[in-house]
C-alpha cells in the first residue's frame, strides 16, 4: 500500500499546484490542449496506477510518455488539408502480482495514432481520419507487451456547440497483422474515447477520461474506464502546462488481469506556435 499512499499525496500535491497557479493562459489555448487534432506541440508525462486489479494481487503501475506533433509542412502539400495530427504512446508497465509470475517490469507497446484534418468541414466541428498502430515495443514479453504489430483505421469527430464546450468521439479498430511472438494472441478490437468537456474560467475544466472504452471482439468483453478529470491549463514557470488528475472504475471483471480503480496523473507542456 506503499505506492498507494505515494500516489494519493502526488494526487494532493498536484491539486494544490492547480489551485495556486497564475491564470495568464488563454480561453484559446486550454481548448486547444483538450482538442485531439489541435495545431498544436504537446509532451505529456502521465502515470496510470491500478489501485485494485481483478484476477491480480495487489496494484499495477504504467508510467507514460505521450508526443502530440502536428506535421504542417506536410499538410501544406495538400489543399484540401487542414492539417496532419500525430499522436504516440509509450508506457514503462510494472504488473500487478501474477499467479506463478509475481510482479514483472518493462516497456509496453507503443500506440501511434494520425489524422489528417480536412479544411472542409461544418461550423465550429473538427474531424480526421487516419491509422492506427500498435507498434511491439514490449518485444517479445508475454507479461507487458502484446508480441504482434496491430493495425487499423481510426477517426475523430469534436463539435462546440458553445463557448467552452467539446463534445465529440475519438474512435479506432485495430487487428493483428504480424506476430513477433508465436504465442500471441489473435486480436479485433475497438477503441472509443468520447469527449466532453467543459471548460471554465482561469483555464480549469472538467472531462470525461482521455483513456478509451474496448470491446475485444475475440472474446465479446469490455473494459471500461468511467469517471472524470479535473485539469487546469495555465503557465507554470512561464511555460504554458496542461496538468491533470483523473479517477476511472472498470466495473467489468472479465476473468483475466485488468484494473478496476485507476488514479491517472499528467504533466502536459504546450507548445504554441
Amino acid at each position: 500500500m506503499k505506492l498507494a499512499t505515494i500516489q494519493l499525496a502526488a494526487a494532493a500535491g498536484l491539486l494544490a499546484v492547480l489551485a495556486s497557479g497564475p491564470a495568464t493562459a488563454s480561453d484559446e489555448l486550454g481548448e486547444a490542449a483538450t482538442n485531439p487534432v489541435s495545431n498544436l506541440v504537446q509532451f505529456r508525462l502521465q502515470n496510470q496506477f491500478s489501485a485494485s486489479n481483478y484476477n491480480a494481487g495487489d496494484w499495477g503501475n504504467a508510467a507514460i510518455v505521450q508526443t502530440v506533433i502536428p506535421l504542417p509542412s506536410i499538410a501544406k502539400r495538400f489543399d484540401s488539408l487542414k492539417g496532419i495530427v500525430t499522436r504516440a504512446t509509450l508506457p514503462y508497465v510494472s504488473t500487478p502480482k501474477l499467479d506463478g509470475a509475481g510482479r514483472r517490469h518493462g516497456m509496453g507497446d507503443t500506440n501511434f495514432l494520425a489524422f489528417a484534418v480536412p479544411e472542409a468541414a461544418p461550423k465550429r466541428t473538427v474531424w480526421g481520419i487516419g491509422p492506427a498502430l500498435n507498434i511491439p515495443t514490449g518485444g517479445d514479453s508475454r507479461f507487458t507487451g502484446s508480441g504482434s504489430w496491430w493495425a487499423g483505421p481510426a477517426a475523430v469527430v469534436m463539435v462546440q456547440p458553445r463557448k467552452g464546450l467539446q463534445v465529440g468521439a475519438l474512435v479506432f479498430h485495430q487487428w493483428d497483422v504480424y506476430d513477433i511472438r508465436s504465442d500471441a494472441s489473435d486480436v479485433s478490437t475497438t477503441f472509443i474515447q468520447p469527449i466532453l468537456t467543459q471548460h471554465f474560467d482561469k483555464g480549469w475544466y472538467i472531462s470525461l477520461p482521455d483513456t478509451p472504452q474496448n470491446y475485444d471482439w475475440k472474446s465479446n468483453d469490455w473494459t471500461l474506464n468511467l469517471g472524470g478529470v479535473l485539469g487546469r491549463v495555465f503557465p507554470v514557470l512561464g511555460r504554458p502546462m496542461q496538468i491533470f488528475g483523473g479517477v476511472y472504475y472498470n466495473p467489468e471483471d472479465n476473468d483475466v488481469p485488468a484494473a478496476e480503480w485507476t488514479i491517472k496523473l499528467q504533466l502536459g507542456w504546450l507548445f504554441p506556435r
